[in-house]
């Protein structure tokens, strides 16, 4: 099937790129052409005074939430009963619908490619396995499964499962691979939600050791490791220990930067729910004052990671850390105008960083990213520049994954929204 994006304004998703007006002629799922395009079998799609950029790459979500608030995020009785539900078969079902839910949200934004960043039970896994199939509708998914941790870290009892010994976090991996993970997920420091103390969110949990028996199993499969870190002690432990992606990140030195430019590895900031969380009332988010401070905390050692990598030609990527409080799925766009304000670069950097970045960080570059004959056509069709305001992704006209046309339907969270808005507009009047 072809289809024709007639008179629109290309951006391309390249570093320092334009908007040019053209025409894009997709067939089979991919681009043909793009210029000045007439074809008769083509159906057409008028893009008169419409942008049209790359589908965006969107790092680190968990499929298993909304982002909005919720006690149960807290721990507690509460979340105690939601995780006993979630081993039932009722539950699986649930999680299943959850997920696939989510999934939709993420397509419906813009996002058609998306690194998923620790499920339950496997969910992601399934809901990959449905989106190829077409039985569900989605973006091209990468899961890893359920995270692994040592006891008391990041997502223990919850999204991920522990091990003590170098030798049990080996099988972990095992596990994992014969489950179908396309990488592994770990977590090298505690994170916001589980700290105990302000100043000290990320709280280094797994060894070395440990660290080192997780990357060197999955790089035997062919795997790359992401992993949760928050600390500068943090990301010591997880570059030297191997890890390919620094998911949230901080601050990290001179020899660190070397190891891990030269191991191919990225970074992977979330500013979306640390922003949020730091800059609402706790008594909306349902979190105590230690996670406020923490956030902001968190906030500053993802700028400062984010700045060593970008000095010293670290690949970055950006991910939205979706199903945390005032993480919504459909909300890609935020975290790609909250780099923009945060970092300082321009809007083509950020668009960059969010399209064709993140693809080259995936080790897909040459199948989609970036607007370019041969590739897949994964594109937004946008109302306005978002070279001139990034706010252009917030409602996009249509989203076209692998050819394929998408209006979109989505149905968002006022409450959520509003509290986001108000945030936005503190940043903006800084």
């Amino acid at each position: 099937m072809k289809i024709l994006l007639k008179d629109g304004y290309v951006i391309s998703g390249r570093k320092d790129c334009e908007a040019v007006k053209a025409d894009i002629l997709t067939e089979n799922g991919k681009i043909k052409k793009i210029g000045t395009v007439t074809d008769g079998e083509a159906q057409v799609i008028d893009c008169s005074g419409k942008y049209i950029m790359p589908g965006l790459v969107n790092l680190h979500a968990h499929l298993f939430g909304t982002g909005k608030p919720s006690a149960v995020l807290a721990g507690g009785p509460a979340q105690k009963m939601v995780l006993k539900l979630s081993k039932t078969t009722v539950g699986k079902a649930i999680l299943d619908s959850l997920a696939a839910s989510a999934a939709k949200a993420e397509l419906h934004s813009g996002v058609t490619t998306l690194r998923t960043s620790g499920d339950f039970q496997g969910a992601d896994i399934r809901l990959r396995e449905k989106i190829k199939s077409g039985k569900v509708q989605g973006p091209r998914l990468f899961c890893p499964g359920p995270a692994i941790t040592a006891p008391t870290g990041h997502g223990d009892g919850t999204f991920a499962e522990t091990a003590t010994e170098p030798a049990d976090f080996a099988k972990l991996v095992d596990e994992r691979r014969d489950m179908g993970a396309d990488y592994i997920k770990i977590c090298t420091t505690g994170g916001v939600m589980d700290a105990k103390e302000k100043g000290y969110p990320g709280q280094v949990k797994m060894t070395y050791e440990q660290t080192k028996a997780v990357c060197d199993r999955a790089h035997q499969y062919g795997m790359k490791v992401a992993s949760h870190t928050q600390s500068t002690k943090g990301m010591e432990v997880a570059i030297t220990g191997g890890v390919d992606t620094l998911e949230h990140g901080a601050d990290f030195g001179s020899e660190l930067q070397a190891i891990l430019k030269a191991r191919g590895g990225a970074v992977v900031p979330t500013f979306s729910p640390a922003v949020a969380l730091n800059q609402i009332s706790p008594e909306i988010t349902k979190l105590n004052e230690i996670c406020v401070y923490n956030s902001g905390v968190v906030t500053e050692g993802m700028m400062q990671g984010c700045r060593t990598a970008m000095e010293n030609g670290v690949p970055v990527g950006l991910g939205t850390d979706a199903s945390c409080p005032f993480a919504a799925q459909y909300n890609m766009w935020r975290e790609v105008w909250l780099f923009k304000e945060l970092m300082g670069v321009s809007a083509s950097t950020a668009i960059y960083t969010a399209t064709l970045s993140g693809a080259e960080i995936l080790g897909i570059d040459g199948e989609t990213g970036s607007l370019e004959e041969g590739k897949q056509a994964d594109m937004m069709i946008l109302p306005s520049n978002p070279l001139s305001d990034l706010e252009a992704m917030r409602e996009p006209y249509a989203v076209v994954l692998g050819g394929k046309v998408i209006y979109p339907n989505q149905k968002k969270n006022s409450f959520v929204e509003d509290q986001l808005d108000q945030v936005f507009a503190k940043l903006k009047n800084r």
